[in-house]
């Protein structure tokens, strides 16, 4: 769940046309707060899921697990917009090694400060997948991983490729596992892109839809086999089919199936750099955004409708409404104007933990699973449910916003 501040915070150009005055500038706000309550609801899911499954079971707060897809709806548009600027503008690509190394330099730096403190001095990473000896409640499966290969794969972000590390080391960096591998091969669809801009006469806008129109249809084909193998095999449980050590739940947490996510913020940043630069002139920018906050709400009841009665398939239509939630915030900035809805979504407090929410994602469990070596009472009631969220989120923010300072920070900065 890696976030990309200094991208986004880029400086942006309204459209302009030969002879005008220069084009207002304007910042790409908004996109922080978002990403914080996107994190704080993952908090929140896991914190029910250990301590309180029965209420998880009853109000269906697993549903806020969706803030995921939030987060690679905003990686891919966030490091598509790049490339997309640099195509609508008829320029060259952008630099594939500034690329990778602003990529490196956002995750690892973190990832193995908070891998190998969990791992060597608190000894609280799994060993083995929770799934297998439960989670609820327990800290069994934990401990320090010394196999060299279970190290050499956590230590590579490659832990979610295989059944024997998948959901081991922190277990929720299997995202960020998702993230490398768009990472990865987000330049080369690009590279494919302009060079079929040099050699075809094909549309702008036509060509920069044709990367993640073919991540849709790589999702959309990945999910249906995944489907098919969890019908197969009924012998497995609803969380050994998605988290358990097995090659289907493998396929089922790699980028393949999650593929369309990252589709869906690409597609934005088409719109977006679109409406920059002159599309929709017809359009007022309330209209637009009207339309939007309608396709939001749309396709938030249509997630919610799939999570009652087609789980498998609820991340597509909440990835289309997170798409529509992003263009909703920033539209006016397209057009060098203000964005109220950016001024509200970047209030303050969860601006911060938007901004710090990669070390939060990653310390949050590692500190879930220390307080219940101390044995911290937590009853499996709401008022639990809620002490415990508030606790672990005060103690998480406060050792995430070190980790920032020390660690994340510095490494964003070096080679900038």
């Amino acid at each position: 769940m890696p976030k990309h501040s200094l991208e986004h915070m880029r400086k942006q150009t309204a459209p302009h046309t030969p002879g005008s005055e220069p084009p207002k500038q304007t910042w790409l706000s908004g996109l922080e707060g978002p990403r914080g309550i996107a994190c704080l609801s993952v908090l929140l899911v896991h914190v029910s899921a250990h301590y309180a499954p029965n209420i998880v079971d009853t109000i269906r707060i697993d549903f806020l697990g969706q803030g995921l897809t939030f987060f690679f709806v905003l990686s891919g548009f966030l490091l598509y917009l790049p490339y997309v600027r640099k195509l609508f503008a008829h320029k060259t690509q952008p630099s594939t090694r500034r690329y990778f190394i602003a990529r490196v330099r956002r995750i690892f730096p973190a990832y193995l400060f908070i891998f190998l403190v969990t791992n060597f001095i608190l000894q609280a990473s799994y060993v083995v997948n929770p799934v297998s000896v439960g989670w609820t409640t327990s800290d069994a499966g934990t401990g320090m991983i010394t196999n060299p290969f279970h190290l050499l794969a956590q230590l590579t972000l490659t832990q979610s490729f295989f059944p024997s590390t998948l959901q081991t080391g922190l277990n929720p960096s299997w995202s960020l596992t998702v993230e490398l591998t768009f990472y990865l091969l987000l330049p080369l669809m690009a590279m494919g892109t302009f060079w079929l801009s040099r050699k075809t006469s094909i549309s702008t806008l036509r060509l920069a839809l044709i990367a993640p129109a073919v991540l849709i249809v790589v999702g959309a084909v990945t999910t249906s086999v995944v489907i098919a193998l969890q019908d197969a095999n009924p012998q497995l449980t609803p969380l050994e089919r998605f988290w358990g050590p097995n090659w289907i739940a493998v396929l089922s947490r790699s980028f393949l199936a999650l593929a369309d996510n990252f589709a869906m913020g690409m597609i934005a940043a088409v719109v977006y750099v679109a409406i920059g630069g002159g599309a929709l002139k017809a359009w007022s920018t309330i209209r637009i955004q009207a339309a939007l906050g309608v396709t939001v709400l749309v396709f938030l009841a249509t997630a919610l409708c799939c999570f009652v009665v087609a789980p498998r398939v609820m991340a597509t239509p909440f990835a289309i409404a997170s798409a529509a939630l992003v263009l909703l915030i920033i539209t006016p900035l397209a057009r060098g104007e203000h964005s109220s809805i950016a001024a509200v979504t970047d209030w303050r407090p969860i601006k911060y933990v938007g901004t710090i929410s990669l070390s939060i994602y990653l310390w949050h469990y590692p500190v879930m699973l220390l307080a219940e070596r101390a044995d911290i009472p937590v009853p499996a009631t709401y008022f639990g449910v809620l002490w415990s969220f508030a606790a672990l989120c005060g103690a998480t923010i406060a050792i995430a916003s070190l980790t920032y300072v020390v660690i994340e920070r510095p490494a964003m900065r070096l080679w900038a």
